[in-house]
């Protein structure tokens, strides 16, 4: 079967519509040519405590083309006190180093101690390449040969310099709700198109307001599709004298685990730069899913804030049928269809491990299917059986049902009062 004729048939059989699959099969095959270096970073373990405390700052430069020339920083990962790192880059030749950055400036002038990743040998990073597990311990054996500054903000720049993940994500800066960029077309467009969603600078952090240290600053992560924009019902119930909102918007067509570790990579270099000590997090749906990774993401981080407590709505815990249909059915699967489908690595691995940070976990759910909704559904969208799934309740702190539509959730008054209350509670202790 053609994939024109698969198109009309998924259309059918999963709801879709129109049919992308052919724009998904040419984003995944470009997605797959980048190339990915990771690694850790942190001091060596009999270093004094004052030598293994943060932040660190681990820099990929572009290969100089001789020994004199300074070389050009491509892009960086703030790390609060140590652990994982990762850089997604254009194929090409890098050398990777890192440093204390004891100022916080993400500056380090010549002869300052560093630690050079292969000895300052370049890194050959072909396409599709991934260089993995690089352990960098800052011990101060080597030096810097040209002092360097690190960007305060990232971007595109002029075309000139390869391109990067972190070059082309937003860390706080502020927007409002009405951003074109978070508009519907272009946030279900993610799905099928998520290279072009991420290579537009749409994906990050986004603030509504500067960064106020007097508040308490709330991580909102939207579900499949959506975008900063399904929030704003919640936020007329938030105290906005007590609470900043911060919102990550991502593709929603890529792998669950990159969304995730990408979310704690900015959030880290955001803790860093604001002095944030708590953060708690709310999440729709699938940013549910995003949001629990996070978690344990951050758990290999060692990041700087605490988390007190995650409130999830109508989060598909045990994931949908219709991810796993796509992916039986479908030529062209998109990531995120095996991430969600039940029973996926993604899934079983959420909860595999005890969550080390101390986060409360509360669910909330709704049972009202609405019109057009799918009959074996809960809320029309997500069936209680996953709302619900067992390894999740058994984690949370609360667990409160409402008489809503998936969407609804969002803004219903009951759960608009429930979220402040878990928050204020939060705040409180």
């Amino acid at each position: 079967m053609g994939v024109l004729r698969v198109c009309a048939v998924l259309a059918v059989v999963l709801g879709l519509v129109g049919c992308s699959l052919l724009d998904a099969r040419e984003q995944l095959a470009r997605m797959g040519g980048a190339c990915v270096i990771s690694g850790t970073v942190g001091s060596n373990e009999g270093a004094d405590e004052s030598e293994r405390t943060g932040p660190y700052v681990v820099a990929v430069f572009r290969e100089p083309v001789a020994g004199a020339v300074v070389p050009e920083p491509v892009d960086h990962v703030v790390s609060a006190r140590g652990g994982s790192w990762f850089f997604a880059l254009e194929p090409g030749r890098y050398s990777v180093l890192a440093f204390r950055d004891e100022d916080g400036d993400r500056a380090h002038p010549a002869g300052a101690p560093v630690q050079h990743v292969a000895g300052g040998d370049s890194l050959d990073c072909g396409p599709g390449g991934r260089l993995t597990g690089i352990d960098i311990r800052v011990n101060g054996n080597d030096r810097l040969a040209h002092a360097i500054r690190l960007p305060d903000t990232r971007g595109p720049g002029d075309g000139a310099a390869p391109l990067s993940l972190g070059r082309v994500t937003v860390y706080g800066e502020i927007a409002h709700l009405e951003d074109p960029r978070f508009a519907n077309e272009v946030a279900r467009g993610s799905q099928w198109r998520p290279l072009d969603f991420v290579l537009a600078g749409y994906a990050g952090v986004y603030f509504l307001e500067p960064y106020d240290p007097a508040r308490t600053p709330v991580l909102f992560v939207h579900g499949m599709n959506g975008s900063p924009r399904d929030f704003a019902g919640l936020l007329e119930g938030l105290d906005r004298e007590r609470y900043q909102p911060w919102f990550y918007y991502y593709a929603s067509g890529l792998p669950l685990q990159s969304a995730a570790a990408h979310l704690a990579q900015v959030v880290e270099e955001l803790e860093v730069r604001h002095g944030v000590e708590s953060l708690p997090v709310v999440a729709h749906s699938m940013g549910g899913l995003i949001a629990r990774g996070f978690l344990n993401e951050r758990a290999r981080r060692e990041a700087a804030a605490t988390v007190p407590a995650m409130i999830t709505l109508s989060t598909p815990w045990a994931g949908h049928e219709r991810a796993q249909r796509g992916v039986d059915r479908s030529p062209v699967v998109i990531p995120v269809w095996r991430d969600m489908a039940p029973g996926s690595d993604y899934l079983e691995g959420l909860f595999a491990d005890a969550n080390t940070e101390v986060t409360e976990l509360h669910l909330l759910f709704g049972y009202q299917r609405g019109e057009g909704g799918a009959r074996a559904t809960a809320d029309g969208v997500v069936t209680l059986a996953s709302m619900l799934h067992p390894p999740a309740q058994r984690e949370a702190a609360s667990v409160f049902g409402v008489a809503t539509t998936h969407a609804g959730i969002l803004s219903h008054p009951l759960v608009l009062e429930r979220v402040e209350g878990l928050l204020s509670g939060v705040q409180a202790e």
